[in-house]
């Protein structure tokens, strides 16, 4: 008996470009409005409930449309990780295009950075190493690399709590079909 994937990988991935595609709207409208998103805390906390909502409706679209209103806890954490990485790589690649393009926001991104670690640990060793060695550590590579890393991250541990919310082992009782 072969198992039949494609709906699971097509419906999650295009649910999943299509979260992507918010994080990078949202993003841009920081942009525009000259917010910045370097470290802007307005701006992670809409990515994350972008990121939440985001999992839910992805997860309980794939489960009502596909699989008749039922899905165990495993494949709704499996379905919830997929979505989440497919829109973090969405995601990584514009944050890797929106540095490597626009110096002013990786020269922000360096400065905001080492402020923020020269509070932290300012006699340090690796932070004079770092500080030495900062163009190449801040390329938009590793930044686009921490950003996947950390929506994945941060998402997959949101997805354990919305899988157990939308599994579902069987149906709700109908009294129309009887």
């Amino acid at each position: 008996m072969k198992k039949n994937n494609e709906p699971f990988f097509k419906q999650n991935f295009i649910f999943g470009c299509l979260i992507g595609g918010t994080f990078i709207f949202a993003s841009l409208l920081f942009i525009l409005a000259g917010k910045g998103v370097v470290v802007n805390a307005q701006f992670h906390n809409i990515i994350m409930m972008l990121t939440i909502f985001g999992i839910f409706m992805g997860v309980r679209k794939y489960r009502d449309e596909q699989l008749a209103g039922v899905i165990s806890y495993g494949k709704a954490l499996k379905t919830g990780i997929y979505i989440l990485c497919i829109a973090s790589l969405c995601y990584a690649v514009y944050v890797f295009f929106l540095y490597t393009f626009n110096a002013d926001l990786l020269t922000e991104f360096k400065n905001v950075t080492i402020t923020t670690l020269k509070i932290t640990g300012q006699n340090s060793p690796l932070f004079k190493m770092l500080e030495e060695n900062m163009d190449v550590y801040f390329v938009p590579a590793s930044i686009a690399f921490g950003e996947l890393f950390n929506r994945i991250l941060v998402g997959a541990a949101f997805s354990l709590f919305i899988a157990g919310l939308v599994r579902r082992s069987k149906l709700p009782f109908n009294p129309q079909e009887f």
